[in-house]
């Protein structure tokens, strides 16, 4: 076997893929960026975080903590409805301001703002972040998890809400955004948010990372579109 030919040949391939102007060069660098990211990165950074999903990205903005639109297009935050002016008046909601909208709820489930403000990302964060997730902890109140929907559901993708209760190995989350707690009957993934096991929980979120994830955003956007 003639070692420096294959060399030769792997070195010239290799300045091909990367360097040349060609439509097929581009198409084989693209798959293979695919296929390192998928089958190399994302297994071993899941090893390494003790997870099967090390990065999340969100799609929907129900840990948002301003006021933004829901799917039904209204402007919201908890159980506030706003208009286009009330929200251009509001400008950036701080904590304080978020607590005035939405800590009655969490007031009710005897949880105070000062223990909410001690909460790991107690500002939320935004639709189109991405997420780094750590599967090697204890579930405690305050903290954002990942968890599984109900595999039934008609888009069966995992949440990513923050630990409201815990009581008897059975925990309930909240979207810091939303109005009330997912159940079977008011949400389109059928999932019961009040009764999650520890079998559905996926990691819990230890960093986030604006924008990284609106190109999958807009590419599945775009891909739905044309259905």
């Amino acid at each position: 076997m003639d070692f420096r030919n294959i060399k030769y040949n792997i070195k010239k391939s290799w300045n091909w893929i990367w360097h040349s102007d060609s439509i097929w060069s581009w198409i084989v660098a693209l798959a293979l960026i695919y296929i390192i990211i998928k089958f190399i990165f994302f297994p071993t950074l899941g090893l390494l975080f003790g997870t099967s999903l090390p990065l999340a990205g969100v799609e929907s903005s129900s840990m948002d903590h301003q006021i933004a639109k829901d799917d039904y297009k209204r402007l919201t935050l908890c159980e506030n409805t706003y208009s286009e002016q009330e929200k251009k008046e509001a400008g950036h909601i701080n904590f304080n301001d978020y607590w005035v909208a939405c800590g009655n709820w969490y007031e009710e489930k005897d949880i105070s703002k000062k223990q909410f403000s001690e909460f790991p990302m107690k500002n939320g964060f935004k639709k189109g972040y991405i997420i780094i997730i750590w599967g090697r902890f204890k579930p405690k109140i305050g903290d954002i998890i990942v968890f599984k929907s109900n595999p039934k559901s008609p888009a069966p993708r995992p949440i990513i809400h923050r630990i409201v209760s815990i009581e008897d190995s059975i925990i309930q989350t909240k979207g810091d955004h939303n109005k009330k707690q997912l159940t079977v009957s008011n949400n389109a993934y059928k999932t019961d948010e009040t009764n999650i096991t520890q079998d559905q929980i996926i990691g819990k979120a230890v960093l986030k990372i604006p924008l990284l994830g609106w190109p999958k955003i807009w590419a599945t956007e775009l891909i739905n579109a044309f259905r």
